[in-house]
């Protein structure tokens, strides 16, 4: 989509302590300048779309270009920031959110697709923090200055964290517990609205009701975390790791459900 794939991912091209920054939006951005400013000195960021994105995808590219000049500016040559590159696999997105919907659904009496598709965003990371330091930054926050999303809530959060740190990994989240806007604003350093200047989801908001409230039960949300995120997630890892093929991790999704 932003024609930045690399044909292969060479290691010994990067600092061994290199954490994978998620590039996606305004507050993927933040993190990665959070992680600056908590110690961390060479990031590479790797933007990833679902397929249910759309817009203006060359948005990304600026926002990068953005980020390097607030990076050198902040810091100078202290810091590294590594050339964006793009990773997609739009058929292991298909498989966690979209092939068992009907099911899911009936299984757990709840079902959400944002909360799998962030799951993809995480684990998709695996294969370039393999080799590198092991640690991928995400800029997921429990609230947006009082707003919730239930793909970002708490214990949503903590079964993300749950499924990357049971396969040897650490996803860091350093706006995990910044709440407020005006903190991501002080970050970034431009002027950037929120939910603006990045690719837009046709299934944006989906979970909320008329009045704009996330809609979810706490115990069926946390029957999904616990009985298919949290075991299928491992799965997923293993795959993009290259430990199981496709339909071994499909066969492994069918056996949970």
């Amino acid at each position: 989509m932003l024609n930045l794939k690399i044909e292969k991912f060479i290691s010994d091209n990067y600092n061994k302590t290199t954490v994978i920054g998620e590039f996606s939006g305004r507050d993927s951005v933040a993190a990665i300048l959070k992680a600056y400013e908590e110690g961390v000195d060479y990031i590479l960021p790797i933007a990833t779309f679902a397929g249910t994105e759309y817009g203006n995808f060359n948005s990304i590219i600026e926002n990068y270009r953005k980020l390097k000049v607030r990076v050198e500016s902040l810091y100078g040559n202290q810091k590294t920031l590594y050339p964006l590159i793009e990773y997609n696999d739009e058929k292991l997105w298909h498989l966690l959110n979209g092939r068992f919907a009907s099911v899911l659904q009936s299984r757990y009496k709840f079902y959400n697709p944002c909360i799998g598709c962030h799951l993809y965003f995480h684990v998709t990371k695996l294969k370039y923090a393999k080799d590198l330091s092991k640690r991928i930054i995400s800029g997921e926050r429990e609230s947006h200055d009082g707003k919730l999303k239930v793909n970002q809530l708490h214990e949503t959060l903590e079964a993300y964290k749950t499924v990357v740190k049971s396969l040897g990994y650490e996803l860091f989240m350093p706006l995990q517990e910044v709440f407020e806007g005006e903190e991501v604003s002080r970050l970034i350093g431009w002027d950037w609205a929120e939910g603006k200047d990045h690719p837009k989801c046709v299934l944006s908001g989906n979970y909320r009701d008329i009045g704009g409230k996330s809609i979810y039960n706490s115990d069926e949300l946390n029957s999904f975390l616990e009985q298919y995120i949290k075991i299928i997630g491992i799965s997923a890892g293993q795959y993009v790791l290259g430990e199981i093929t496709f339909e071994t991790l499909t066969q492994k999704i069918k056996d949970v459900l």
